[in-house]
């Protein structure tokens, strides 16, 4: 007896720490809507919606529920964001729809024929192979693993010895704060055009339902690494020195959400970086459809981009050794790591092995492995590779091969007596010394948006007397590398000893979207000109990123949605599907519609009901053959009223065409029913009883 209670205690004890464990490997998320109601009713226990907003949910979810994504509801891809908390799980789905494009756009053009046709001659499959087979060799690269940093570690590795010392080369780690593993990232600096950054990356780690121990990963994504490696080997074989940036990258933990890209790409937003374009390399070698190369057309994909990949293949590989064709194909939400690039406004891409639907079976298992890929030698990974040099060289450039935009000089002779001591305006709040009359601060930044009114900030430096300065400021808004079209001469300011001077100017609606140069001129006792040298005084340039205006404010932007379990006071502002409300005395004002830039002159007073009486319905107990249903809160407007039986099989469908309707039960026999309300981004459910 003594014994069957010590294996009861013993069996007790697994169930608690089992669900302790569980407990604790449930992490925030991001996922559509759509996605997220079909994992609940696949994983209940799994997931838990806790907001949504315009088809995007923020949930909590364990990883067996990550997993049954992908395997039981999508095609590719995680299909979800890890976030860090639940309060950047919900401001993501609430900026979801308002992220803008910002950055400057590349000028895609094809001009580098001589040095495209030379790369695409040295590219080799076999080395594709050996090293696919080197990265699946591992066992594993789970991001929490030893051999998942072990792979990376080694990867910085060959990268550096592939540079052979070149000065322009360099190769860092990056560590995250999401997860144990790091990311690599190797920078071929730009000779002529530093600050222009062109990036291709995909993921490194790799998952299983085995995946501590056997998630071999050579497809997903040992092929798109190695397809990345042999672009850089045949750039440096050629000794390419481009005139934008170039940056190869391997991220961590893109099978449990996207980790390692995402604040890879959050870290340049922040800083401004002007990334041109991306292009994700994730999955090149299983051969599942006709064609050999399918881009991805995703809404949150540039479309510019796409277009530009697919005329490097009508220009390059429509004939001849290197002939590969290409056709387009759709993947979903958190697809890949160009996700995370695409969200913070750069232009992104993702060609891919097949259609979605005919990729490789064994992702994500122990079966992926290099022997079940359908060509051998990794011939077909060869044409990705092709594909990312003509993309590289052509958006980059070679070194000389495009002009550069270049300003006309201007600088004060002497700062002995006077000099620019600091400049603010945005972001921009720099304090600078004397120099030599000149300063390039390009690589300080701020934001200005088509329309904005701003304040520029100028505060001068005497050593000793005080003496009247003039200023004058200019933004380059055409973008046309001078400072004489008209409005460009953004603020003027006659000579003062005023300790320190600002003025206020409105960014013209019509200025080129991009970054652009701003010069600040001080001169001693008149206002100087754009260009051109004078006898005393200070020129500073900096970098202005002109964004899209602010045409399409949200009046709706940080307002939480409405929570029934929260006692709201007057004045309190709310979110609930899509509208803004504001607490009243005897009720909730409604404002306007959420995506609207002005609230509405409407007073109409609505209660607000908590979840359990959105639906409502009488009688109940039900003796006759119909009922009178209430949906409360404008869930009407939404989708149809669904009747369950109670082994879940659907009766009756009704549609709303107001949100109190008559509904025929005379069909239903004696017994419980449900009545639900489903795709609002909840469920919502009554009992409903039939004598």
């Amino acid at each position: 007896m003594k014994k069957k209670y010590l294996l009861l205690s013993l069996l007790l004890l697994c169930l608690s720490f089992s669900k302790i464990y569980s407990q604790e490997k449930m992490f925030y998320g991001t996922i559509e809507t759509k996605d997220a109601l079909k994992l609940l009713k696949k994983a209940p226990s799994d997931i838990k919606i806790i907001s949504s907003f315009k088809g995007f949910s923020a949930v909590k979810l364990s990883h067996r529920a990550a997993e049954k994504l992908h395997h039981m509801i999508l095609t590719h891809g995680p299909g979800f964001i890890y976030e860090p908390s639940e309060k950047e799980a919900l401001e993501t789905i609430y900026k979801q729809q308002s992220k803008r494009v910002y950055q400057q756009r590349a000028s895609y053009t094809i001009s580098e024929d001589q040095l495209v046709k030379q790369s695409l001659d040295l590219v080799s499959n076999t080395n594709i192979a050996n090293h696919i087979v080197e990265l699946e060799n591992y066992g594993t690269r789970y991001h929490t693993t030893q051999k998942a940093t072990q792979a990376v570690q080694d990867l910085k590795q060959k990268w550096e010895t592939m540079a052979n010392g070149r000065a322009d080369v360099s190769v860092r780690i990056v560590n995250h704060n999401s997860t144990t593993m790091p990311s690599v990232i190797m920078t071929i600096q730009g000779s002529e055009l530093p600050n222009e950054y062109v990036i291709i990356g995909g993921h490194i780690d790799s998952v299983s339902p085995e995946s501590q121990t056997n998630a071999p990963g050579a497809d997903d994504n040992a092929s798109g690494i190695a397809t990345i490696t042999e672009m850089a080997r045949v750039l440096f074989q050629m000794n390419f020195q481009p005139k934008r940036t170039i940056e190869f990258m391997a991220y961590a933990a893109e099978e449990v959400g996207l980790r390692g890209s995402k604040e890879i790409a959050q870290d340049y937003k922040n800083r401004n970086v002007n990334v041109l374009s991306y292009v994700q390399f994730d999955m090149t070698n299983y051969k599942g459809s006709p064609k050999d190369v399918y881009i991805s057309d995703d809404s949150y994909n540039s479309s510019i981009l796409n277009t530009f990949l697919a005329s490097l293949m009508d220009y390059y590989n429509t004939s001849g050794n290197h002939q590969f064709t290409y056709d387009y194909t759709r993947c979903n939400y958190g697809c890949s790591d160009h996700y995370s690039w695409a969200q913070q406004g750069y232009d992104a891409a993702f060609p891919f092995e097949a259609s979605f639907n005919d990729s490789s079976p064994y992702i994500h298992t122990v079966n992926d492995t290099s022997d079940r890929f359908p060509t051998a030698n990794a011939t077909h990974a060869a044409k990705f590779a092709k594909l990312g040099l003509e993309y590289l060289i052509e958006v980059a450039k070679n070194k000389g091969s495009v002009s550069v935009p270049t300003y006309c000089d201007s600088k004060g002779n002497s700062v002995n007596d006077e000099y620019i001591q600091n400049v603010t305006l945005g972001a921009i709040n720099n304090n600078s010394g004397a120099t030599n009359g000149y300063q390039d601060f390009t690589n300080i930044s701020t934001n200005l948006e088509q329309g904005s009114s701003n304040t520029i900030i100028v505060t001068p430096k005497w050593t000793g007397r005080v003496y009247k300065e003039g200023y004058t400021v200019w933004i380059d808004y055409n973008q046309d590398s001078d400072f004489e079209d008209s409005g460009e001469q953004v603020w003027v300011k006659s000579a003062s000893t005023d300790s320190s001077v600002s003025g206020t100017f409105i960014v013209p609606i019509s200025a080129k979207i991009g970054s652009t140069r701003m010069r600040v001129s001080m001169r001693y006792n008149t206002t100087p000109s754009s260009c051109g040298s004078f006898d005393y005084g200070e020129v500073e340039d900096y970098t202005i990123n002109i964004i899209e205006g602010n045409a399409n404010t949200n009046i709706c932007d940080g307002v939480p949605q409405y929570d029934s379990s929260k006692s709201y006071q007057v004045g309190d502002r709310v979110v609930y599907f899509d509208v803004l409300y504001e607490r009243t005395s005897n009720g909730w004002n409604r404002i306007g519609n959420c995506g609207s830039a002005k609230a509405m002159s409407s007073n109409s007073k609505q209660v607000l009901v908590n979840d359990k009486n959105v639906i409502v319905f009488s009688p109940n107990p039900v003796k006759d053959s119909s009922i009178i249903l209430l949906i409360n809160n404008e869930l009407w407007k939404n989708k149809e009223v669904t009747i369950y039986n109670t082994n879940g099989k659907l009766l009756q469908k009704v549609k709303m065409s107001s949100k109190r309707k008559s509904i025929d039960v005379s069909k239903l026999t004696a017994g419980i029913y449900f009545v639900s309300l489903e795709e609002t981004g909840k469920m919502y459910t009554q009992q409903l009883v039939k004598k």
